[in-house]
């Protein structure tokens, strides 16, 4: 079994890093935007912080077409009354979805990122649209849906990562994962739940784009989506023919056959006992084997 035939490999500048994400940037560049566009309302928004409130989406912009980029912006704008919402989502989304991206690529991650922020937006809408009064109705910003479809991705790919629950108690991250989604289907059910950084909705938790995040992230989990893939081809043969042929020697691929094999045992390895299971040398096996096999399937 190859590389990319397993949970960890995907088509863009991915590699089986685990905790050791240190060259992945899409992150950090989301959360520079994202932190840049709260402090830019701090500054222009006035007491009625008008940027992050036409950045935010409602079930009254399902009915209006040239309001339908809110559903993509609400996903960068964040309750103007405090800074716990924004802070939350941003740190949680820094220290875990460093390393899904790691597994996915920045482009992937990126794309993942933005599909769930627009699903969690238009199904949140929807929801009221249908069923809540419209004297009710509530607009809708922050990233939290998304974020939770990142923390879902990590559950998935590092179950047995330890987590620190509360800031406090070690904990493997698939009972983080399953605390996550029981405390939101309680909270969707109507039992008064408590979630740090989560008023997605002006003055209320949407614990229905919550649970959208992990529907979405569970789905593209089981089923290895790569929306990459939805790109037609003729669109990536002339960005691959813009771009400038480095020398590359050829390599024979029999000469890799015990290499190989023993990069499939590592990353089964992996699989089961974590990242932190590899010596050193074991790494620098695992990466020079993923980096042939990028160079493989490119």
């Amino acid at each position: 079994m190859g590389i990319q035939d397993r949970q960890y490999y995907r088509d863009d500048e991915s590699a089986p890093r685990g905790f050791d994400a240190g060259n992945s940037t899409m992150i950090t560049k989301i959360v520079v935007v994202t932190v840049a566009i709260y402090i830019l309302d701090l500054f222009i928004g006035g007491r009625d912080h008008w940027l992050m409130r036409d950045m935010a989406s409602g079930p009254q912009d399902l009915t209006h077409p040239l309001f339908w980029w809110r559903y993509l912006t609400s996903g960068f704008a964040h309750d103007p009354t405090g800074y716990q919402h924004i802070l939350f989502n941003m740190l949680t989304l820094w220290f875990l979805g460093r390393s899904v991206e790691a597994v996915y690529g920045s482009k992937e991650i990126l794309r993942f990122y933005l599909i769930a922020i627009v699903l969690g937006s238009v199904v949140q809408a929807l929801r009221q649209y249908l069923m809540v009064p419209q004297g009710e109705w509530a607009r809708c910003l922050g990233a939290s849906g998304a974020v939770v479809g990142i923390v879902m991705l990590f559950v998935c790919n590092f179950p047995k990562e330890k987590l620190l629950l509360f800031m406090v108690i070690p904990v493997p991250a698939w009972l983080v994962g399953v605390l996550l989604v029981g405390m939101n289907l309680l909270g969707a059910s109507g039992v008064e739940v408590s979630l740090p950084g989560s008023s997605d909705r002006i003055g209320r938790v949407a614990y229905d784009v919550h649970l959208v995040g992990v529907i979405f992230a569970l789905a593209y989990f089981k089923f290895k989506w790569n929306f990459g893939r939805l790109v037609p081809a003729k669109f990536l043969n002339i960005s691959k023919a813009l771009k400038p042929t480095p020398n590359l020697r050829v390599h024979d691929p029999d000469g890799y056959t015990d290499s190989d094999a023993e990069g499939d045992a590592l990353l089964e390895k992996v699989n089961q006992h974590g990242i932190e299971s590899l010596t050193a040398r074991e790494r620098k096996i695992l990466e020079d084997y993923s980096r042939r096999m990028r160079q493989k399937h490119r």
